[in-house]
């Protein structure tokens, strides 16, 4: 693109030239009126695109905020509910296994369940990419 003060030349493709030309015959436009109209609009697509995924970031955000606030209140809650388990299945003395090897035991199955429940949805956790295939 060439400038000098208020001309500008620039180099189309052949197609686009044609629809421009197109363009301008259409709306009965000079071809600088045609030029100058398209760009203004493609300029305004631009900044209203832009705004858009503004907002559609914010929205991202605001949404991912409140799930963090909910893992926040049944992360621990699940853990808590789990380490209760263990201790009262470990106090009845009907088990061969330790209160550790009972909770880990139960760590180890609720993160298989997990991963089992965003496959189904199509969804991959961080730690499911750390994983190495069973044989």
């Amino acid at each position: 693109m060439r400038s000098n003060g208020e001309d500008v030349a620039i180099k189309v493709e052949p197609d686009l030239q044609a629809r421009v030309q197109a363009f301008a015959e259409k709306e009965v436009l000079t071809l600088d009126e045609a030029v100058s109209a398209l760009l203004e609009l493609g300029m305004e697509f631009a900044g209203r695109q832009r705004a858009g995924l503004r907002e559609l970031i914010e929205d991202v955000q605001h949404d991912l905020n409140g799930l963090r606030e909910m893992v926040d209140v049944l992360g621990p809650a699940a853990l808590g509910a789990q380490r209760i388990l263990a201790h009262w299945a470990a106090q009845t003395g009907g088990l061969r296994v330790s209160e550790d090897e009972l909770l880990a035991e139960g760590r180890m199955v609720a993160g298989e369940e997990w991963q089992s429940q965003l496959a189904e949805r199509g969804l991959l956790s961080p730690s499911g990419l750390n994983r190495t295939p069973e044989a």
